[in-house]
């Protein structure tokens, strides 16, 4: 059984060799814009640094129990980061290495899914969809999951696919039930891909009335449910599940969850906001209707599909679009909302649109208007992929509050280690005051900034000859940290051994300000051993036990 649409889908004077160059010429495009988003080092922003943060002390089997800052993460993409860090140090381009690498080898896999699934030039199309849209080149390049949730999705419905074009052999069936464990494990979303994987098979499993297809595709159900079981248990066990699921996760994505308590004809409109939304990005669009024309372009393909009885490429792209629905309605998982939650189900869209796009190319008559309104369709995608291209060059960061962050630690941590012995009370004391800001907010990409460009290691011992140096981030709970007790007990401790200097303070992002939670604000905290004390003071006689800001 072939997965490919019959011929008479495809415009009969379409140069296969022609449409393969473009489909090459947009994955280099794709290829190429992956790289130089990753070679821009952007800042971290709170969302990465929340994950990041759990690479800085942690070892395998800690990555395995709760991590920092209420994060769920596939434990498989949690140990790869960890294995990129180990070998080539802690910073921005060795946090998202493996991420942009997914994110290259989903759009590569990509390119022969489509070229397997889609005929003539909806096939180019498609591969263009996903090589210049925002969202999977974005949230490729971000220490999150994103990019294995895409890989994980594309490689499982290329094996499905390439299965259906010959169903008599049990080999590529094998070797979906072996990759199906690995996807699940590196990507939380790729259960809905591997359920629909699963669902849409069956009936040309039933067909093919073989013991060898049978006991593959036996093989399939057993390691994707006992992996996934494995996984649900384990994530119940480490996460926090339920509380993230009350507290943050319905909260959070409200919007993306069906209203089915408000009837039959709020759920409608909401399920046409979600698919004309952010869900169908691809190449362009967004809320408020901005994905319209992709949909209509999606609806076409899969009308395509089934009036060409295609029923089984039809249900692998559709159905894990239904799972991630009836887990939206049992309250588990958003559907829609924003992209990069969606990232599993980008290669469905990408391909259902390409297809669909080229099947309403295919009912133009006129050779002549329609090498038009190819020529239009292409060069759009190339103005899309240019417009990426500016943005990322001329604006290198997610949010600027974490570009003015990343820019106040490269000068704070080795200026304030210049001329004292340095230490962070939280990172190297495990001292912190306000508990509540270590779970959520700016301070994962305070303690990330630090692990970077801090200047060296604290020594073991400080000094006797140079001044020692405390750094207490953001206790927003007070104007000072000398309200909180425990800070006052903890300087009454201090000052038995040396002497308070000064206390200094400094705040990032003010402009927004000083309650606003993506506002940083570091205390430095001065000591002087006895030995330099009379001398620092002899000089300046006006800082001894100055609060300035």
């Amino acid at each position: 059984m072939s997965s490919a649409l019959p011929a008479d889908a495809a415009r009969p004077m379409a140069d296969p060799r022609v449409i393969r160059r473009w489909a090459l010429g947009f994955l280099a495009i794709g290829i190429a814009l992956r790289l130089i988003r990753w070679l821009l080092r952007y800042p971290l922003w709170h969302d990465e640094a929340f994950v990041a943060v759990n690479f800085i002390g942690r070892g395998y089997r800690d990555l395995a129990g709760p991590l920092e800052y209420l994060q769920v993460c596939p434990i498989l993409f949690l140990w790869a980061e960890l294995t990129v860090v180990k070998l080539l140090g802690y910073n921005e381009w060795t946090l998202r290495l493996f991420p942009t690498l997914c994110a290259i080898g989903g759009l590569v896999l990509f390119d022969r899914l489509a070229k397997r699934s889609v005929p003539g030039w909806g096939y180019p199309i498609a591969v263009g969809f996903m090589a210049v849209a925002y969202s999977p080149i974005r949230h490729g390049n971000e220490v999150k999951s994103y990019a294995t949730d895409l890989l994980a999705a594309t490689a499982v419905l290329l094996l499905a696919v390439l299965w259906l074009k010959e169903p008599r052999r049990a080999r590529r069936l094998w070797l979906l039930a072996i990759a199906a464990p690995v996807a699940l494990a590196g990507s939380l979303t790729a259960v809905f891909v591997v359920g629909g994987v699963g669902v849409a098979l069956l009936p040309s499993v039933w067909k093919a009335r073989s013991r060898r297809i049978w006991a593959a595709y036996a093989g399939l159900a057993m390691t994707s449910a006992l992996t996934f079981l494995a996984l649900f248990r384990f994530h119940l066990a480490t996460a926090q599940s339920e509380w993230l699921r009350t507290e943050y996760l319905i909260p959070y994505w409200s919007k993306a969850f069906p209203p089915l308590s408000e009837g039959g004809l709020a759920t409608l409109a909401w399920l046409v906001r979600s698919h004309a939304g952010n869900l169908l990005a691809y190449p362009i669009g967004g809320d408020n209707g901005g994905s319209t024309l992709t949909l209509i372009a999606v609806l076409v393909g899969l009308m395509a599909l089934i009036r060409g009885k295609r029923y089984a490429l039809a249900g692998l792209l559709a159905l894990p679009f239904a799972l991630n629905l009836v887990a939206a309605a049992l309250g588990r998982y958003p559907y829609g909302g924003e992209a990069r939650i969606a990232q599993h189900l980008a290669p469905a869209a990408c391909l259902l649109a390409g297809l669909g796009v080229g099947r309403l190319l295919g009912f133009v008559r006129s050779e002549g208007r329609a090498a038009r309104l190819r020529g239009l369709a292409v060069g759009g995608l190339l103005l899309i992929g240019a417009g990426n291209l500016v943005q990322a060059v001329t604006s290198p960061y997610h949010m600027i509050s974490a570009a003015r962050d990343r820019e106040f630690a490269r000068w704070f941590w080795p200026e304030q280690a210049r001329s004292a012995d340095l230490l962070c009370m939280k990172a190297d004391l495990g001292l912190d005051f306000e508990p509540k800001q270590w779970i959520t907010g700016i301070s994962a990409s305070y303690l990330c900034n630090r692990a970077i460009y801090a200047a060296r290691r604290p020594a073991a011992r400080p000094t006797a000859d140079r001044p020692l140096r405390y750094v207490l981030f953001h206790v927003d709970t007070y104007d000072s940290p000398l309200e909180s007790p425990e800070f006052r007990a903890w300087m009454e401790g201090m000052s038995a051994e040396h002497r308070f200097h000064r206390l200094d303070s400094y705040v990032v992002n003010a402009d927004r300000g000083f309650v606003g939670w993506k506002v940083g604000r570091y205390w430095v905290i001065e000591f002087l051993p006895e030995s330099i004390a009379e001398a620092v003071i002899a000089r300046d006689p006006r800082t001894m036990g100055r609060h300035r800001e």
